[in-house]
């Protein structure tokens, strides 16, 4: 005997049919798989969160990798050629904002969201001002000054496809401040 609030119970009844399997398999399944995401020292939600995480940078077109190693790799690349970088995150920037003007009826929220994952580890504080203006601060010790540089041409780049101008811009090692006005 198992009590459950019966909106659940009904949501539970209905994927036991969607799988072709009984209440009592079905319930069995997930108190199993809880309890194997609590033996690994993680909760049933933290484990859906981080999957859905492994889905949003899949949906990116994000790749692990060693964190240091990516960020001295690009500021080698910056410091051998500076144009080169600058071009492609910028293109990718651009990309990138083509990608979120599709995405919904709020865009710029969109990108914000997954700009949150993308500077994963880094602060990051994005204010919306008077006349849908914004204010997008990035800090992260890690960012290399090749890195920095980069990103916020990314930044800048995606923005402006979402529909706005830089209206004040600072940039340095670690650091990204940007003020953006609406079109």
């Amino acid at each position: 005997m198992l009590a459950a609030e019966e909106d659940v119970a009904n949501k539970v009844a209905d994927l036991a049919a969607k799988k072709g399997l009984t209440v009592y398999q079905t319930v069995n399944d997930i108190l199993e798989q809880a309890l194997r995401a609590e033996e690994t020292g993680l909760n049933l939600k933290e484990v859906v969160d981080r999957s859905d995480s492994m889905r949003k940078a899949h949906e990116l077109g994000l790749t692990f990798t060693v964190e240091h190693l990516y960020y001295q790799v690009v500021d080698a690349a910056y410091k051998n050629d500076n144009a080169a970088i600058t071009d492609l995150y910028r293109d990718m920037g651009f990309w990138y904002g083509k990608y979120f003007k599709t995405r919904g009826n709020d865009p710029v929220k969109a990108f914000n969201e997954a700009l949150e994952f993308l500077t994963y580890g880094s602060q990051l504080k994005i204010e919306k001002g008077s006349d849908e203006d914004l204010k997008v601060n990035c800090i992260s010790e890690k960012y290399s000054v090749g890195y920095t540089n980069a990103f916020s041409i990314f930044l800048e780049s995606a923005y402006s496809v979402l529909g706005y101008k830089i209206a004040e811009s600072e940039v340095s090692r670690g650091i990204i401040k940007l003020r953006l006005e609406k079109r």
